[in-house]
């Protein structure tokens, strides 16, 4: 853990929306899924300006205990949202049953993570799986990650490209707000240039397996297992009791 990335977590925020229903809109119990997305910032205290936006993410928890409830079928709910091909490899794993949904009380499946170039491999990814943890993670809940090069996915590929915003402010004063393309921010194209698909993915699966994630057969699903993260939680804790003595 370098020093200059360890101030660089002590000032970074995870600001997370929440989309609830308690009626179905589209899909029959799609009440069962809370979706999320969030933003990434750091903080700039000092400065006395409106916090840095640095990178992105969006997740969904599937509450797999109130579906039994319901007598709610939470395969065919997953296969309706098929045409958001997020979900394909999840309902391949569960096909082939290296996934039993029913094993757990909920699934935290998170979707997608994008990040400002300079801010990438800075420990940030480790900071969300964390983030993740403390808030979700149990023996009953499954925190699941579809890990796919950003070229390959076109539902967020779409989305980042064409459609996303990115809203910035250097100042103190709301006024002063701007925006700029999130392809452009994150510097996406540069991703798009690189059309060898099993080195991205070898480089994402690697950072997966660092943050505690193991694949799911040979789909791009994994399957979270907290042992890292606590031992990175212990050394962290460990060197912000040395630098307080």
């Amino acid at each position: 853990m370098k020093r200059t990335d360890l101030d660089l977590w002590g000032n970074v925020t995870f600001k997370t929306l929440a989309y609830r229903k308690n009626y179905d809109f589209i899909s029959t119990n799609e009440n069962i899924i809370t979706l999320y997305e969030g933003m990434v910032s750091e903080l700039r205290l000092n400065e006395k300006i409106v916090p840095k936006p640095v990178g992105e993410y969006g997740f969904s928890v599937w509450n797999v205990e109130l579906a039994k409830t319901l007598n709610a079928n939470i395969y065919d709910l997953i296969k309706e949202h098929k045409a958001e091909n997020t979900y394909n490899d999840l309902i391949e794993v569960i096909e082939n049953r290296g996934l039993d949904v029913f094993d757990y009380k909920k699934i935290v499946f998170l979707n997608s993570f994008v990040l400002k170039k300079d801010y990438r491999k800075r420990g940030l990814t480790e900071e969300l799986v964390e983030m993740l943890y403390r808030d979700f993670y149990s023996e009953d809940v499954a925190i699941i990650a579809l890990v796919k090069p950003f070229q390959d996915n076109n539902f967020d590929g779409e989305f980042f490209l064409k459609d996303r915003q990115v809203r910035l402010n250097d100042t103190r004063e709301r006024s002063n707000e701007y925006l700029v393309p999130a392809a452009e921010y994150y510097s996406l194209t540069e991703l798009l240039e690189n059309h060898d698909t099993e080195l991205n993915e070898y480089k994402l699966f690697a950072v997966a397996n660092n943050c505690g994630f193991w694949r799911l057969n040979e789909t791009n699903l994994f399957i979270f297992d907290p042992k890292k993260t606590i031992e990175r939680l212990r050394k962290k804790h460990r060197l912000t009791q040395l630098n307080e003595n």
